[in-house]
């Protein structure tokens, strides 16, 4: 399928592949194999026992999706920092930096996923995000984008959570971009929780040195591919993704304020959490 032309309300992240490029990794041969082959047990494993809880509602699915994802951080040697709690029937909006933030939040809150729909053109990868429930969007169809946000809607009415990345594009992680509104207004029309989540991923500073660095490792920006990112993360060590549920914002009483203030708070809760620059482009607040 050929590529449409952008229009305003696409973000543009400035990051490229130069991001990443002076992360040490560290890990050795045989770590990475092993790393790979773990990785493919438990994607493989996962969608079996996804596929033996399906009939049985939603709260087993919860419980396989939660425990696969963190066992695939695990697989890749990356240890995930939970902080703070997701209630169910929310909208969880976080910033995005990697294709791991998927994983990342599933470990601690099982959710749809609002995601770009190229990354579905990926068969492996179709089948991983299809299992984590994931709502394919279009950036560029702009005319597709009032029927995903109903969509978003009918499923917070009828009790999920759903997950979504408002800046629009990733971003390496020491720059970000503004939040987008057109989301938050499924909060607003399902009177449901916003649930602003700080993603941030850190590497171990080599000894004798105590203590983690930010790290771009897990970057997914520029000519970055799926397998890219993954090989970074396999080939690191000391990897951790900290997952910080801020605070919980009642979409309800924000609806007289409109869903651009309501984007707004929550923009300011993630990224007051997290060490990074200001907007990199100016941002407009279409739709």
């Amino acid at each position: 399928m050929g590529t449409l032309p952008r229009h305003g309300w696409q973000q543009q992240s400035p990051c490229d592949g130069g991001c990443s490029a002076d992360e040490p990794l560290l890990a050795a041969p045989w770590l990475r194999v092993l790393r790979w082959a773990a990785l493919t047990v438990v994607l493989l494993t996962g969608l079996i026992l996804l596929t033996l809880a399906y009939p049985f509602g939603g709260r087993p699915r919860r419980v396989v999706i939660r425990a696969g994802a963190r066992a695939m951080l695990f697989s890749l040697g990356m240890r995930v920092e939970p902080v703070g709690n997701v209630p169910l029937r929310s909208l969880v909006v976080a910033n995005h930096q990697s294709l791991l933030d998927i994983v990342a939040i599933a470990s601690i809150a099982p959710a749809a996923f609002v995601a770009k729909a190229d990354i579905f053109d990926v068969r492996p990868v179709a089948m991983v995000m299809r299992a984590f429930g994931a709502i394919p969007l279009r950036r560029e169809r702009l005319h597709d984008l009032p029927g995903t946000v109903g969509h978003v809607a009918g499923l917070l009415r009828a009790g999920s959570t759903v997950a979504l990345f408002p800046e629009g594009t990733t971003y390496c992680g020491f720059h970000r971009g503004g939040f987008r509104p057109a989301f938050f207004q499924a909060a607003i029309d399902a009177r449901v929780d916003v649930v602003p989540v700080s993603l941030r991923y850190s590497m171990r500073l080599p000894r004798p040195v105590r203590g983690a660095r930010q790290s771009a490792v897990a970057a997914y920006v520029g000519p970055d591919t799926e397998l890219d990112t993954l090989s970074r993360v396999i080939g690191a060590r000391g990897v951790a993704v900290r997952v910080h549920a801020t605070e919980v914002i009642s979409a309800g009483q924000c609806a007289r304020a409109g869903r651009r203030a309501l984007a707004a708070r929550a923009e300011a809760a993630v990224f007051a959490d997290a060490a990074l620059a200001q907007p990199s482009l100016p941002v407009s607040l279409a739709a």
